[in-house]
């Protein structure tokens, strides 16, 4: 990170001709110009520190932080991996994102959309439809095998659909339709939905059994915070930020079996924040196997070839 190191060293050099005293009267006198110059020049480099740390999130991240601002957490749960009881609904609770439930409620992206947008499919609405008709039928034929006025007139009254305490609500005047693409991807990513390839899918198993993703979130794709780290989070496996951290497989398997990379170590800016970070990177050197190195590595790849193509 050369840049980052010479920001760095400009800082130290502003707060070192700050700090000192200087004689006005002596040989030793500094112009105000000169001081002027290298406070500014600190206070620039600084700006500079501070704005590359800022994480660049990927489209999942965003939906994450999206949809904890829109309250989805409160009722999937947590990253949306367990929902709160809803009394009347068929399993009892609302459905998590997680765990496989999803193929139950969507068959393809475009309902993820009308979920988020709706508050329900449009195949699910015309079901709805359809069996409310149908009880209609049903209380009509009841009600002729009825002689009596009285009970001719109770059973004829329609039956409503049963309505939850918990209903998923339509947020089509909420969010913009960029901000429904990062929903999407983030709904994708926690319930581990699309096609993957069986090398890429062998990948994220053993990536799971490893608790890979406790840290680097669900499918390894939206990361975990972690105080006084650089960017002040535990990146994802894909993105900007990831791509600094990952120049190829060598250092992604560095990564894995070491917790760290010789160009980060060598790097003094780089080495103050990866050691000051409360979470560091674990060492699976003796504890993973040649196989499961293989696998998690080409699953990351494959997400990472993924993000270019999206982009």
């Amino acid at each position: 990170m050369p840049v980052e190191r010479a920001a760095f060293v400009l800082a130290l050099l502003a707060r070192r001709f700050y700090n000192a005293r200087v004689d006005i009267s002596g040989q030793a006198r500094v112009s105000a110009l000169m001081l002027a110059a290298l406070a500014l020049g600190g206070l620039a480099a600084w700006g500079f520190l501070n704005y590359k740390r800022d994480p660049a999130l990927t489209a999942e991240q965003r939906g994450h932080v999206l949809a904890e601002q829109l309250g989805c957490h409160g009722c999937h749960g947590p990253r949306g991996t367990g929902g709160v009881p809803n009394p009347g609904s068929r399993d009892g609770e609302v459905p998590s994102w997680d765990g496989g439930s999803a193929m139950m409620f969507v068959q393809n992206e475009d309902e993820i959309r009308e979920w988020i947008m709706d508050g329900r499919p449009w195949r699910l609405v015309l079901q709805d439809s359809l069996a409310a008709r149908h009880r209609g039928d049903a209380n009509t034929r009841l009600r002729d095998s009825f002689p009596g006025p009285e009970e001719a007139s109770f059973h004829a009254r329609p039956v409503p659909p049963a309505r939850l305490p918990l209903e998923m609500p339509a947020y089509k005047h909420v969010v913009s339709e960029a901000q429904l693409e990062d929903l999407v991807a983030y709904f994708k990513a926690v319930a581990d939905y699309g096609e993957m390839p069986d090398d890429a899918r062998a990948g994220y198993r053993a990536a799971r059994a490893m608790g890979c993703f406790g840290c680097h979130g669900p499918g390894g794709l939206i990361g975990a915070g972690n105080a006084r780290a650089f960017k002040g989070y535990i990146p994802p496996w894909r993105g900007a930020d990831f791509a600094d951290l990952v120049k190829n497989d060598d250092e992604l398997r560095s990564w894995i079996l070491d917790g760290g990379i010789p160009r980060i170590n060598e790097n003094r800016l780089a080495r103050y924040f990866l050691k000051r970070q409360a979470v560091r990177m674990p060492a699976y050197r003796g504890v993973m196997t040649d196989s499961t190195l293989i696998d998690i590595t080409r699953y990351i790849r494959w997400l990472s070839s993924e993000n270019a193509r999206a982009e």
